[in-house]
């Protein structure tokens, strides 16, 4: 059952921002990269999603596989 907990850790957040950041760089601002627009539009997609994915540190993913790589404590 997929659950809202936070179940990013701290490192976990940090790649994932790093490498989103990157990804919308690479789609939508320097699109001289990739000389396919389609490519360069589903990497900034990709993006934006994963981004969004590290702002709220809740991954639907990683709950439907059962990873926690939070190692705060949390009250239910």
């Amino acid at each position: 059952m997929l659950s809202l907990r936070k179940n990013i850790g701290r490192l976990d957040q940090i790649i994932r921002t790093g490498i989103s950041l990157l990804l919308i760089y690479v789609g939508f601002i320097d699109t001289s990269i990739l000389n396919d627009t389609l490519s360069s539009m589903i990497l900034g997609i990709i993006g934006c999603m994963s981004l969004f994915v590290a702002i709220v540190r809740i991954c639907p993913l990683y709950s439907a596989c059962g990873i926690n790589t939070n190692t705060e404590h949390q009250e239910d």
